[in-house]
């Protein structure tokens, strides 16, 4: 397992991963790099005004949201070491048909994308809610949510998975307690049971970074 990176001020961390995320790629063939090139282009885009929670390490100034989809996609090249572009263009792109207000949508991505990458990124999308649904209309659409990942194929529930490990390392330095302990109990009741049947790895890494959660929850 690679070294934990230490803290970097948050201005340096989004281009010191895109540069980490090049060099991971570079010995794919031209035409992934491209494809891939473009997708991360539009995940800068896409999220080029927003950001992550505030941390205790900076709790005025949060990291770029960027970090995010590309920490996922560094998950999926440097740790589970999977050379997939398709699976790597799904890591960058999962939250942009979210967080785009509607201006990238699933048809964009299969026309730019592919077909393969639309159907990861559609199951990926977390579903909206409108501001009148009640509690139970949004367990039903999480619910839905869930089971179409859980029926996924690998390499979908793969980006899911990774994108939850990184979800929870960064967990651990928040500051809304309230939500880092609906993170940690949604983790353990659902992705957990997925990673042990998906990927020993993700299992084992997903299991320390709860464990860290935990900690920090009742001492932190």
């Amino acid at each position: 397992m690679p070294a934990t990176p230490k803290p970097q001020p948050v201005n340096k961390l989004a281009g010191t991963l895109r540069h980490r995320l090049l060099l991971a790629i570079e010995s794919f063939k031209v035409l992934d790099k491209v494809m891939l090139g473009k997708a991360l282009t539009l995940a800068e885009e896409t999220h080029a005004k927003q950001t992550r929670r505030p941390t205790k390490e900076n709790p005025t100034q949060a990291a770029p949201y960027i970090v995010h989809p590309m920490r996922v996609a560094l998950i999926i090249t440097e740790e589970l070491e999977l050379k997939e572009p398709i699976a790597i263009a799904a890591a960058l792109l999962h939250d942009t048909v979210e967080a785009s207000n509607g201006k990238v949508t699933i048809a964009y991505i299969e026309e730019h994308f592919g077909r393969p990458i639309a159907m990861m990124v559609s199951i990926l999308t977390k579903p909206t809610f409108k501001e009148t649904a009640t509690k139970e209309e949004k367990q039903q659409k999480l619910r839905i949510y869930h089971e179409r990942i859980s029926q996924a194929s690998v390499e979908t529930k793969l980006v899911k998975l990774a994108d939850r490990l990184d979800n929870v390392r960064d967990a651990a330095e928040l500051l809304d307690k309230g939500f880092q302990l609906r993170y940690l109990e949604q983790t353990r009741a659902f992705y957990l049971p997925i990673a042990d049947v998906s990927d020993s790895y993700l299992f084992d890494e997903l299991s320390l970074a709860c464990e860290r959660l935990e900690h920090e929850l009742k001492y932190g």
